[in-house]
């Protein structure tokens, strides 16, 4: 005679695959929203939630293509970031997002440029998510235009410029969702301006990830537009 299903088991078998079918619905607003299918290489370099393996390494165009060649050729051969694995603690994801932007400093600016990488990523107010609301990438945002503000000579003020205009980016698409019309419009005038304050560094591998930056559909929420 066969054994009866106990309920729960039957409650499990129903509701978690429903579930789990029903988060993406429910997920619009997390970090983790386009990691569907490779990420972009500035995703992977501002965001810190995708390894530099998952970027594309074919199929780009020719300029996206040196641009990820140029990256990858960058990062030392026992960096942290080869290393690097997604994690579904939030403290520990965290601390990765904040690894993750001192290491992409270092392959950007250098070695030397550690020390003032960790100083710059000390007290980032890094949220676990941002819930599809613009408060969370505009801290961000506000934070490393301040940090700016009171190191105006430091090495790696291109990172720092192309770091803000990621979140100011994201701060946009979640304004312009949110119908905030006094917000959006400002929020893509900072956005171009601190861009174009990263461009105009000279640096090539910051030229290249700034243009890869402003060629994504969204960065973000999808549907609003590009600044």
């Amino acid at each position: 005679m066969q054994k009866a299903t106990p309920i729960s088991g039957v409650i499990k078998r129903i509701f978690v695959p429903a579930c789990l079918a029903l988060l993406p619905l429910f997920c619009q607003g997390c970090h983790t929203a386009q990691a569907s299918g490779p990420p972009s290489l500035s995703e992977v370099v501002l965001v810190g939630i995708r390894s530099p393996h998952e970027l594309k390494t074919g199929g780009e165009t020719k300029n996206s293509q040196a641009c990820i060649q140029r990256y990858l050729a960058a990062i030392p051969e026992k960096s942290w970031l080869w290393d690097f694995r997604p994690t579904a603690s939030p403290e520990d994801a965290q601390a990765n997002r904040r690894r993750n932007l001192i290491e992409q400093i270092c392959v950007i600016h250098g070695e030397a440029s550690r020390g003032t990488a960790e100083a710059l990523c000390a007290a980032m107010p890094l949220g676990g998510e941002w819930e599809g609301m613009s408060e969370g990438p505009l801290a961000e945002a506000d934070y490393t235009g301040q940090w700016l503000k009171e190191h105006p000579d430091t090495d790696i003020a291109p990172f720092v410029h192309l770091l803000m205009a990621h979140r100011l980016r994201a701060g946009y698409e979640a304004a312009k969702a949110g119908h905030e019309k006094g917000l959006w419009p400002v929020l893509a005038k900072r956005y171009k301006a601190s861009l174009m304050s990263a461009r105009a560094s000279g640096n090539a591998l910051i030229s290249c990830i700034a243009d890869d930056l402003d060629a994504q559909a969204s960065v973000y929420l999808e549907g609003q537009g590009r600044p």
